[in-house]
């Protein structure tokens, strides 16, 4: 407050400048200091996009959110895009009032907490305010885990009735983001199931009974099972005795017994989960997280720059442990802008083109398919195997001209920072093969700094037994050891080996194509591949 007045900063995308004219009147109508944003880049004021201007002006606002009791959100039809997110992190971890122009779904801890990471890894907050956020995440997380467990009643983020039943599965998986969104995706998976069984009998003594011998007649093999994991009870007087009588009934099992209020009957809810499906909940989860921050920044950059998006050309791999990321650089695709929906099943479905014959002809796979092939090694080519995406996500026939373009040389430092993002920590994979040594894995290196660099000759570094197996094929024609002159680069960029190969639709003869199959084929089943 300064003398009286309440002071409210609004954050929101500057497409919306009408609404941020509108609300700072009104707002100030109403007897409030009103700060607001000072350029509208995505309304016309293209100084925000020359450099260094974009990163000093949203220093600027988390600085306004600083002097402000309270933010007011400018989110026309519930958008948020990436830096209001940012904002709205830093405003509640500062302890601000925050106010939504409409109604949306408010971020989880967990999404504040990843925000403020965001804003640490740009250097705009300090170590010691990352520390605290983190400490204060942690505690938020005991305290909403802590609330689950003690809930008797309706939550307010109870998903098919059975909030009780919840907490047990959050408490036992110790899921991070304690939200109804991670509700519902546990049941939208398929691998989460409830059982309902209703007492019956003319009393509760009797009612129980019904319901203890069902188990023992019915359901004793699921309980029993690596399947079980959360029963309840509701709808009698003392819940928590019958339960106990139920637990002793079925003495032995690894459950989670809760109660909860219900209706005049008693009933008995037993929900199973399969726990080897975890890790691939765990790994769609955070994919269908990071695909919607990707989905809205792209959103916004695709339309600034007037360029269109072009992301995964397979599907990706999320049910097991992926072995090879395939990494173009970028998609030389063009085309109007496409809405988000269009952007977002690119991520899930992949090219449509890539599943049919004409992926067999494309000139940046096909050289990848018959080498390996020639190799006698096509794991790595197979579905199910391997992801195969661009490194940034901009259509683009010549990368040089998209980087003349006001503001794109930041697009793509945030393209890879996501790809570094889901490469790491969801794919995981046993290694990555870049498709073009100077923009794949160069670009890569400057930005992710890889550790171990070295430049490879493809046949002095492949088993001398492989060597002899190609040689006898007589496919290439070879008449020495070392007549291929094919170049390629290794690192490891963590603990995951990364190759950089030439780009397969450049110059590169078929000897040397051949060389660098075998020689991977070598490194790859080093791995386990």
């Amino acid at each position: 407050m300064i003398n009286g007045f309440k002071v409210i900063t609004l954050c929101g995308s500057t497409r919306f400048k009408d609404e941020f004219l509108e609300a700072q009147k009104r707002l100030t109508l109403e007897g409030n200091i009103v700060i607001s944003v000072g350029l509208f880049g995505h309304s016309g004021d293209d100084e925000v996009w020359t450099e260094g201007v974009k990163d000093m002006l949203d220093r600027q606002h988390l600085a306004k959110i600083d002097l402000a009791d309270e933010i007011f959100v400018v989110n026309v039809g519930g958008y948020i895009g990436e830096s209001t997110k940012r904002e709205i992190a830093y405003a509640e971890f500062k302890g601000k009032s925050i106010v939504y122009l409409e109604n949306c779904k408010k971020p989880s801890i967990y999404e504040n907490y990843a925000a403020l990471c965001e804003l640490y890894d740009a250097n705009r907050i300090s170590d010691d305010v990352i520390d605290l956020a983190e400490r204060d995440y942690k505690e938020k997380q005991k305290k909403a885990i802590a609330e689950y467990n003690t809930c008797k009643g309706p939550w307010p983020y109870q998903w098919k009735n059975i909030d009780a039943v919840v907490c047990g599965i959050l408490q036992v998986n110790g899921l991070l983001s304690i939200d109804f969104y991670d509700l519902q995706y546990l049941y939208d998976a398929d691998s989460v199931s409830e059982i309902r069984i209703k007492g019956e009998g003319t009393n509760e003594e009797e009612q129980l009974q019904f319901i203890i011998e069902a188990v023992r007649n019915e359901y004793m093999d699921l309980l029993q099972s690596s399947k079980k994991l959360a029963v309840t009870l509701c709808g009698s007087s003392n819940p928590e005795a019958y339960l106990e009588k139920i637990g002793d009934s079925l003495d032995g099992f690894d459950i989670v017994w809760q109660t909860r209020k219900g209706g005049a009957e008693m009933e008995l809810s037993i929900v199973t989960i399969n726990p080897e499906e975890m890790g691939s909940q765990s790994v769609k989860q955070r994919y269908d997280e990071w695909v919607s921050r990707v989905c809205t920044f792209l959103v916004d950059e695709s339309s600034r720059l007037n360029v269109t998006c072009g992301t995964f050309q397979s599907k990706p791999v999320l049910d097991k442990e992926v072995d090879v990321v395939f990494l173009g650089y970028n998609p030389h695709e063009m085309g109007p802008v496409l809405p988000i929906e269009k952007i977002r099943e690119r991520f899930y479905n992949g090219n449509p083109f890539f599943y049919t014959e004409e992926r067999n002809k494309w000139p940046i796979w096909a050289p990848l398919r018959w080498s390996f092939e020639w190799a006698d090694y096509t794991t790595p080519i197979e579905d199910g195997h391997f992801v195969f995406f661009n490194a940034i996500y901009f259509g683009t026939n010549n990368i040089n001209e998209f980087k003349k373009l006001s503001g794109s040389n930041e697009a793509i430092s945030k393209c890879l920072q996501f790809t570094g993002e889901v490469i790491q920590d969801i794919f995981k994979p046993k290694c990555i093969v870049c498709l073009s040594v100077p923009d794949c894995f160069n670009n890569l290196n400057r930005q992710f700094k890889f550790n171990q660099v070295e430049r490879i000759n493809t046949l002095q570094e492949t088993d001398a037994d492989l060597i002899d197996f190609a040689m006898n094929k007589k496919l290439h024609g070879w008449k020495t050891r070392y007549s291929c002159k094919s170049i390629i680069m290794k690192g490891l960029w963590n603990d995951i080996p990364v190759y950089g190969i030439p780009h397969p639709s450049g110059r590169v003869s078929n000897d040397d194509f051949g060389a660098i199959a075998l020689y991977l084929r070598s490194e790859m089943q080093k791995l386990g591949i």
